[in-house]
């Protein structure tokens, strides 16, 4: 017996179907740019209501999640009767729809790219009964925003980073500012680039930045805050789109 793929069937806002199986993750989602392909594209996106890096679905610990990558005009999660918009990390599963607006009518009606999740797997047991939301359990960073700080914050404890360079800092405060209640947030490398450097028309003559300057940066910063930087486990590279940054998860109020 052949088995079968975990997989997204995937309706455009027209009503257009499609599908995509998934092989493990991250699986990215969002809009195809130039020198940009996520892994599953969504479009075409004249009006750009799809972000470019729009959510991610991941797979760990026996179960698939999704994250919002602070996209402009968010991601909605549907369970069963229930729609919400997705914040932080959350288990999807079986029948679950994912919802990214993708159009509107004339008379402003939101029209919805809609992908529903489909695993042929559920009788498997999920651990930990089963969470709605589903955190980073490895190694991640709190960035003190006052003393202009950042700590890698590992099994409940907090180690103070050193030998940040400005860039450094520069790139955390930019990830971690993006991140909604402590989520892993994940930016391509042309957001990265403007972040550092500015937009085109403020750079130097005769200068100019692609994503090698930004792998730089991003070298010298696993080297002051990851345990191991030759396996990055807080500042993740998202093959082919950009990095992933994740955040510690916001003390409550």
């Amino acid at each position: 017996m052949v088995e079968r793929a975990v997989a997204l069937r995937i309706s455009s806002p027209e009503g257009v179907l499609s599908g995509v199986e998934l092989d493990g993750g991250p699986i990215t989602i969002g809009r195809a740019a130039p020198d940009h392909a996520p892994d599953v594209a969504l479009g075409p996106d004249p009006q750009r209501w799809v972000g470019r890096l729009h959510c991610t679905l991941d797979f760990a610990e026996g179960m698939w999640s999704v994250t919002d990558n602070a996209s402009v005009n968010g991601t909605l999660l549907r369970h069963g009767g229930t729609t919400e918009r997705l914040q932080g990390r959350k288990r999807v599963q079986h029948g679950d729809v994912l919802m990214i607006l993708g159009d509107m009518t004339p008379d402003g009606d939101p029209l919805y790219w809609e992908l529903t999740f489909l695993d042929p797997h559920t009788t498997r047991p999920a651990p930990f009964g089963s969470p709605a939301d589903v955190r980073h359990l490895g190694p991640c960073l709190r960035y003190d925003w006052v003393a202009a700080q950042a700590y890698r914050v590992e099994n409940g404890k907090e180690t103070l980073i050193t030998g940040l360079r400005p860039q450094g800092h520069q790139l955390l405060r930019y990830m971690a500012g993006r991140s909604t209640g402590g989520a892993a947030v994940a930016c391509d490398h042309a957001e990265l680039i403007t972040a550092l450097w500015g937009s085109r028309d403020e750079w130097a003559p005769h200068r100019s930045y692609n994503k090698m300057d930004i792998a730089g940066v991003v070298r010298a910063v696993r080297r002051c805050v990851e345990p191991d930087p030759s396996a990055p486990r807080i500042l993740e590279t998202v093959t082919g789109i950009g990095y992933r940054l994740n955040v510690a998860p916001a003390e409550p109020t």
